[in-house]
């Protein structure tokens, strides 16, 4: 039973719980930390389900401005999501500290003892990049499909697409009218066998869609740094993503919604790959994104906020 002297720590998933922690804040008066993963539902208007003028999305807004602002403090996992949700509640007092994974469950391995390239007899071949997650509506899939078209076919890149999703069908189609060998998708794959997943090419792929600033950190980019790859993120400039790469020099980034870019970049990339000294992603992460970390940061937090600091 929650007594007034408590402290809750919560996410954002689902979304709705923050409704009954409202509520039950309001009647009870502990003390509350949210963690925010997903800014509702201002997520809506990116995932096109909603328009901004749109009344439904007004009402929600209001009163999800107020669940958001009803937690003693906030914790985000970026600095554009900072600015978010500080304007979001009219407080600038978010905390921030980055996702985080567990580096120990992600195996690194070299190319000739992954499964996928092996299969696709790209063991030998260099860069292959590769998608790895959600094939769905929100991560700018198109967009690297547009920039592939724009490569003429014989320089285009070995690009490999692995995941499922809603965006799947327009995939396969898009690939099969390239019809050019460089470009596969193999579809799902199972969990326990996520580390193939992850080192199946040298670069990986992180994207978000226009409209996405603020809204969301992609986990699969620091997944893809504990299988020691670095990174080519699609995505808003100054994104949380993009200042990590800037600032670890530990891949590429590119705006969202520009395929001339892309495909200028992919061709660079692919013509100078190994003149390019990068940092160890693995390395990067361990020592600024471990789980060991962050939660020693969310429970420095959790103890400022049950003392009253």
């Amino acid at each position: 039973m929650l007594k007034r002297v408590d402290t809750v720590f919560t996410g954002t998933t689902p979304i709705f719980l923050l409704i009954i922690i409202f509520f039950t804040k309001k009647i009870i008066g502990f003390k509350w930390v949210l963690l925010v993963h997903d800014v509702f539902p201002e997520n809506l208007v990116a995932a096109k389900v909603l328009k901004r003028n749109n009344f439904f999305y007004k009402v929600l807004k209001f009163f999800f401005d107020k669940f958001y602002a009803e937690a003693d403090k906030r914790i985000v996992i970026g600095k554009d999501m900072k600015d978010l949700i500080d304007e979001k509640v009219s407080i600038s007092d978010s905390i921030i500290i980055q996702n985080w994974i567990d580096h120990h469950d992600i195996e690194v391995q070299e190319k000739n003892q992954n499964n996928i390239l092996n299969t696709l007899g790209w063991q030998r071949e260099q860069p292959i990049f590769y998608f790895f997650g959600n094939i769905g509506r929100v991560q700018g899939i198109k967009n690297i499909i547009q920039a592939l078209e724009m490569i003429p076919a014989g320089q285009r890149p070995k690009v490999l697409f692995i995941g499922g999703g809603a965006y799947e069908n327009e995939l396969k189609s898009q690939i099969a009218q390239l019809n050019d060998l460089n470009i596969q998708y193999i579809g799902s794959l199972d969990p326990s066998k996520k580390s193939d997943g992850l080192n199946a090419g040298d670069i990986a792929i992180v994207t978000l869609a226009e409209g996405m600033y603020g809204l969301g950190v992609p986990s699969k980019a620091y997944y893809s740094m504990a299988a020691d790859k670095p990174i080519l993120a699609i995505m808003e400039d100054k994104t949380e993503i993009v200042e990590m790469i800037d600032q670890h020099s530990i891949g590429w980034a590119v705006s969202t919604g520009n395929p001339k870019a892309l495909a200028d970049l992919l061709l660079n990339i692919s013509q100078n790959f190994n003149t390019k000294e990068l940092s160890s992603s693995r390395k990067v992460l361990v020592e600024n994104y471990s789980e060991k970390i962050a939660m020693k940061k969310i429970v420095s937090v959790i103890e400022e906020v049950r003392l009253g600091k």
